[in-house]
């Protein structure tokens, strides 16, 4: 089974304008200076995926997070939208913490076994995402595998093609009101690391698909930094035509759904 295909949501809205809050309280440091100029503010906004990436890894080994909360805010304004915020504020500890981690497990090998990633994947998360209770399924880990892109063996470009992925999923996760809807089990809010396709397949009943208004919460395989929606929550839903519906939902519509459920 695939991974999903990019253009997967139907209508759907992006989650980058609902986190103003979250960015805001965001902790950077203080700098006297700012060094990035507007020439590297237009190639970004210009650029496509890949342009970015690299932009955002040369710029984040010298800029402060202050400069890159900087640098979002200008690029927002500039662009005239603020969907790429969120993957510029957190560029700078994605690349440093990714970095650090490889050079740990690899110890200068250029290939290392997939087993022992594993090991490393699962203390990150639990650690960046705060969760006490629930930990990455069987499941989790192989989808993750799939998006990296390897089997038995991993390398650096493999891992940072996950990395890219799960980083900013577990930023979501940090935040209070989501973390809360992961380690939920009953009921189970979000499922575990899913395609759109076994999303599908789960809301079928025995006789066809289970009820309208009937859901699961997934986050989308095909975004990864420095896409402005990589960390996203899509809701894969049953609706009153009894066909199957992808929308890209914004935290603050989370945020509803648990205070109702409290």
């Amino acid at each position: 089974m695939g991974v999903e295909n990019v253009e997967e949501a139907d209508n759907s809205s992006s989650v980058s304008d609902s986190i103003e809050g979250r960015l805001s309280n965001f902790k950077i440091t203080s700098s006297n200076c700012y060094s990035i100029s507007d020439v590297t503010i237009f190639k970004y906004c210009l650029g496509g995926l890949i342009d970015k990436a690299l932009l955002l890894k040369e710029v984040a080994t010298s800029a402060s997070e202050e400069e890159l909360f900087r640098l979002a805010n200008e690029v927002s304004l500039y662009s005239g939208c603020s969907h790429h915020r969120r993957q510029i504020v957190i560029a700078k500890r994605l690349i440093e913490e990714g970095t650090k981690i490889w050079n740990s497990i690899s110890q200068n090998n250029r290939l290392i076994q997939w087993e022992k990633v594993i090991f490393e994947i699962e203390e990150q998360f639990m650690r960046i995402t705060c969760s006490s209770t629930r930990s990455l399924t069987e499941q989790d880990f192989e989808l993750l595998r799939r998006i990296a892109g390897c089997r038995e063996h991993m390398g650096q470009e493999n891992f940072e093609k996950m990395w890219r992925w799960l980083y900013p999923v577990m930023f979501t996760l940090a935040s209070d009101p989501i973390n809360t809807t992961w380690n939920s089990t009953s009921p189970k809010w979000i499922e575990g690391f899913i395609t759109k396709e076994e999303a599908e397949l789960s809301l079928q009943g025995p006789r066809g698909l289970q009820d309208p208004g009937t859901f699961v919460l997934r986050f989308p395989t095909s975004r990864s930094w420095p896409h402005p929606d990589a960390g996203s929550l899509i809701v894969t839903y049953v609706g009153s035509d009894y066909t199957v519906h992808h929308r890209l939902l914004s935290l603050d519509y989370i945020y509803r759904i648990v205070r109702q459920s409290q």
